[in-house]
């Protein structure tokens, strides 16, 4: 298996994880071919799972049929360095532990902390530009989910789900 199919292998398995994981506040009541945005989290994870697995399956047949050198790179292949490891674990690791505070913690704290995490992680430094960016971009990106795709997430924790 070349590196190429490796990443493929990943990203099929990562996607499968989530696409099993994706809460139920997020996926919703999604009938089929209605205007519903909670149908395209699952979509997009769908496409990505099935567009890794197209990748994974060809670039398998066509390293069957060539018949070289296996360790060989060829003009295809991703090299996967220390860095590229270090942000496909960051990522990943951010995403879950985001998946997992989403419904106890609300969108704006779990994603408020995703956005900190990823540019902390990615070498950002200043506290100010991290806090600005960070509360813009989760500002933004809930007015997109709410008003342009009418996805109605949990805001804040339910502290009455806590107490109780």
């Amino acid at each position: 298996m070349t590196n190429r199919n490796i990443a493929s292998l990943v990203l099929v398995i990562l996607a499968g994880i989530a696409l099993w994981m994706l809460p139920a506040h997020v996926r919703g009541d999604n009938r089929l071919f209605a205007m519903n945005g909670t149908l395209l989290p699952a979509l997009a994870i769908a496409l990505i799972l099935a567009l890794s697995l197209l990748d994974l399956i060809f670039g398998l047949l066509s390293s069957a049929r060539s018949g070289a050198n296996k360790r060989t790179p060829g003009p295809d292949d991703v090299r996967l360095s220390g860095a590229s490891l270090y942000g496909l674990a960051l990522v990943t690791v951010a995403g879950g532990l985001f998946a997992f505070a989403l419904p106890w913690a609300g969108y704006l704290p779990a994603s408020f902390a995703l956005v900190l995490v990823l540019m902390i992680g990615t070498g950002g430094r200043s506290p100010v530009i991290l806090l600005s960016v960070a509360v813009a971009a989760v500002i933004v990106l809930f007015l997109g989910l709410r008003y342009g795709l009418g996805v109605h997430l949990q805001i804040w924790p339910d502290l009455a789900g806590l107490v109780a």
